[in-house]
């Protein structure tokens, strides 16, 4: 079984899926430069947060509604993000996870409109003229006024941009919302951290991996943690879907233009092995772990090949892609309901 990965079209399924193959959400390929993570939060929409206030609990009621009422007639995520930065301290831990929760399904739905507004017009030929990246230090230098106006307004809502092929994408910038660590749960921060490691630093782009394998290991192991920690939190389903689907998949088969394997011989990459020995030394309890136990023990029946060539074509060996056809599914019977 290969891996089926985008043939370079522009069209907006493309655009959409390009985001969604780079976990869950979200691809990118920026830098996690911490001095420009600084920038981003100054400039995040009023983010100095209030101190926690008591209130109780009919005004933090009260607030919840006039939130869910800004949510519901808000234009663009900076009014939803000011909103918060000035009443966040009053809603009390439960009512401030929900309005995370709903902010974050606000992004859901607003993205590809976000990202269709840099498509219109000549918004990426003015962007690929800047200097990259573009932050919020550096975003008034635009001299398109309407293509200024539009990135300013999504940087302050809470979006960041990204590179993919040549081609200017927004994603959510999940490390803004760590502003709001005093006030929502640890679940919730818990949450927050494990979407701003991958918003701050992606995984991969341009069907390539471009952070280490062990790194990849690292955040399958982080968001299976998640998943133990937290069996019953309402972000389980999506942190399921990125471990699954992201995190573990990308580890098992690679990406098209960083294959697990040699090109030549189809045999496993010596840097690959290595990681998953490391893996299952340090973290041997855990799912990942086990699944990529099983795949170097079937590997081991194969001389390590992960397909073979037949008259010059890429074929597949069964007992390798019987283990790719069920090692999601064994993965998410070990992680138990």
């Amino acid at each position: 079984m290969t891996i089926e990965v985008n043939n370079g079209v522009r069209s907006r399924n493309y655009r959409w899926n390009i985001l969604v193959l780079i976990f869950a959400l979200f691809i990118a390929g920026c830098s996690g430069n911490n001095k420009n993570t600084e920038e981003r939060r100054e400039s995040h929409a009023g983010a100095q947060v209030s101190p926690v206030v008591q209130g109780v609990p009919q005004e933090k009621d009260n607030l919840l509604e006039q939130y869910r009422q800004t949510v519901q007639n808000a234009k663009e995520p900076f009014e939803i993000v000011s909103f918060l930065n000035e009443n966040m301290s009053k809603a009390g831990q439960e009512r401030a996870d929900t309005m995370i929760r709903e902010l974050n399904a606000y992004y859901n739905n607003d993205l590809e409109r976000t990202q269709d507004a840099f498509f219109e017009n000549n918004v990426q030929e003015v962007l690929l003229q800047q200097q990259w990246p573009i932050t919020a230090s550096n975003a008034a230098e635009i001299q398109d006024a309407a293509v200024k106006q539009l990135v300013i307004t999504k940087l302050m809502g809470g979006y960041k941009l990204i590179m993919v092929e040549g081609t200017i994408y927004p994603i959510i910038d999940f490390e803004l919302q760590k502003v709001y660590k005093n006030y929502v749960s640890q679940q919730m921060n818990d949450y927050i951290f494990l979407r701003a490691v991958e918003s701050n630093e992606v995984s991969a782009k341009d069907a390539g991996l471009i952070i280490t394998w062990d790194k990849l290991a690292n955040r399958a192991v982080l968001s299976e943690n998640y998943i133990k920690t937290y069996p019953n939190s309402a972000e389980r389903p999506e942190i399921e879907q990125l471990y699954l689907n992201s995190y573990l998949s990308m580890y098992i088969y690679g990406l098209n233009n960083t294959p697990v394997f040699d090109m030549e011989t189809y045999r496993l990459l010596s840097e690959v092995k290595a990681s998953y020995q490391k893996l299952v030394k340090e973290h041997p309890e855990t799912v990942t772990a086990q699944i990529v136990s099983q795949f170097l023990d079937v590997l081991a029946t194969t001389d390590e090949q992960v397909y073979k060539r037949i008259n010059g074509k890429q074929m597949d060996i069964r007992a390798v892609k019987q283990f790719h056809e069920r090692f999601q599914a064994k993965a998410e019977e070990l992680l138990g309901a």
